[in-house]
C-alpha cells in the first residue's frame, strides 16, 4: 500500500493511500452495520479512520454519532494502537456558516468533547475543519501548538484552508518554535469541483494554483469526496444523474472525463469506482483518498486501489488531455 511518513519531534505515523471516512455513520443504534464496514476496511489492510466533531449534527439527535461509533469499534476490537484516527473541530454553526468557531474556548471544547466521545486520550491527526481568514494565524497556531504540547494531538492538519494560508501559518509556527500543519484535507477528485459545486463558499477545492503549491512543497493531502460522491461509479453504470447528489458534478468537462473513465474501465477491467482512487494515487505529491462506502463489497472493491497507480499517459487520457 502506498503511504506517507508523517514525522515531528515526538511522533511518527505512516498515512495510507486509502482512509475510511465516517460522515455517513448517522445512527447511534446501528453499530452492527457500521462495525461490519469498519471490520471489512481493517481486514483489507485499512488503518486510518477519518471523522469529525460536526459529523451528523445536521440530523436530529445526530450529534456524537460518527465519533461515537468509531470509539466503540476501537474499544470492541482492541485495535487502537494499530489505527490512525483523525478528527476535526472548529466548524461553524450550520445555520450560520460565516460565523467562525476558532477561539480557544471553541477549539478546546471541540477537542475535549471529541476525545470524550471517542474514548481516547489523544487523536493522531487533528484538523481545523474550516478557516476564517479574518483571524491572524498568530492567534490560531498557539492554540494548536498547546494541543500538540499537551499530547492530546500528535499531528496538526488544516481542512479547507487555502495553500496560501497554510504557508502563512507554517511560517509563523517555524519562526516561533511551534508545531506546524503537517497535512491538508481539501476536496480533490478526477471530477472538477468548486465552491459552487458544493454550494458552500467555505470549502476549498483543488485547482491549478493549489496543485502547484502542493507539488512544489511535496505536502500531503487527504482528499475528501475522492470519488465525486459516486459520479463515475453510478453514471458509468447508466444511472441517471437527475436528482442524485453526484448530479452536481455533471459539467461538460466532467462528462468528458466520465466517458474516458468508462472507456478505460472497459478496456482494463478496472471498476469505474476504483479508477478515481488510482488517479489520486498517481499525483506528484502524496494523496490519501478519504472514501466512503455503505456496503462491505464496496470497501473490498475500493481497497483494491491501495496499490494502484497510473502512468503519465493514462493520467492525461483520464483528464481528457490526449
Amino acid at each position: 500500500m502506498f503511504s506517507f511518513d508523517l514525522k515531528n519531534d515526538r511522533y511518527s505515523l505512516s498515512l495510507p493511500a486509502l482512509t475510511f471516512g465516517t460522515a455517513s455513520f448517522e445512527r447511534s443504534d446501528s453499530d452492527d452495520i457500521y462495525f461490519e464496514l469498519l471490520d471489512t476496511y481493517y481486514k483489507d489492510g485499512g488503518r486510518c479512520i477519518d471523522t469529525a466533531r460536526v459529523y451528523c449534527e445536521w440530523l436530529e439527535e445526530g450529534a456524537d454519532t460518527s465519533e461515537g461509533v468509531v470509539g466503540r469499534w476501537l474499544k470492541a476490537r482492541g485495535c487502537r494502537d494499530e489505527m490512525i484516527v483523525s478528527t476535526k473541530g472548529g466548524h461553524p454553526p450550520f445555520d450560520n456558516m460565516e460565523q467562525s468557531r476558532l477561539t480557544r474556548e471553541d477549539l478546546e471544547y471541540d477537542l475535549n468533547r471529541s476525545l470524550e466521545v471517542l474514548g481516547l486520550d489523544y487523536v493522531d491527526i487533528y484538523f481545523l475543519h474550516r478557516d476564517d481568514e479574518l483571524i491572524p494565524v498568530s492567534e490560531i497556531m498557539p492554540i494548536l501548538n498547546d494541543f500538540y504540547q499537551s499530547g492530546k494531538v500528535h499531528f496538526l492538519g488544516a481542512s479547507n484552508w487555502t495553500a496560501a494560508r497554510i504557508e502563512e501559518a507554517n511560517k509563523f509556527a517555524e519562526e516561533n518554535g511551534m508545531e506546524p500543519f503537517r497535512v491538508s484535507q481539501i476536496n480533490y477528485s478526477l471530477a472538477h469541483s468548486s465552491t459552487d459545486t458544493f454550494g458552500d463558499p467555505t470549502v476549498v477545492c483543488m485547482n491549478l494554483r493549489e496543485f502547484k503549491w502542493y507539488q512544489r512543497n511535496n505536502f500531503p493531502v487527504m482528499a475528501y469526496c475522492p470519488q465525486a460522491k459516486g459520479f463515475f461509479a453510478k453514471l458509468a453504470k447508466g444511472d441517471p444523474a437527475k436528482n442524485l447528489p453526484e448530479g452536481s458534478f455533471t459539467s461538460t468537462a466532467n462528462l468528458a472525463r466520465l466517458a474516458r473513465v468508462k472507456q478505460f474501465s472497459e478496456k482494463e477491467g478496472i471498476p469505474a469506482a476504483v479508477i478515481p482512487l488510482g488517479y489520486l494515487n498517481s499525483q506528484p505529491f502524496f494523496v490519501s483518498s478519504v472514501f466512503a462506502a455503505s456496503k462491505p463489497w464496496q470497501i473490498d472493491e475500493d481497497m483494491a486501489a491501495q496499490d494502484l497507480r497510473f502512468d503519465h499517459k493514462t493520467i492525461a487520457f483520464l483528464e481528457n488531455i490526449i
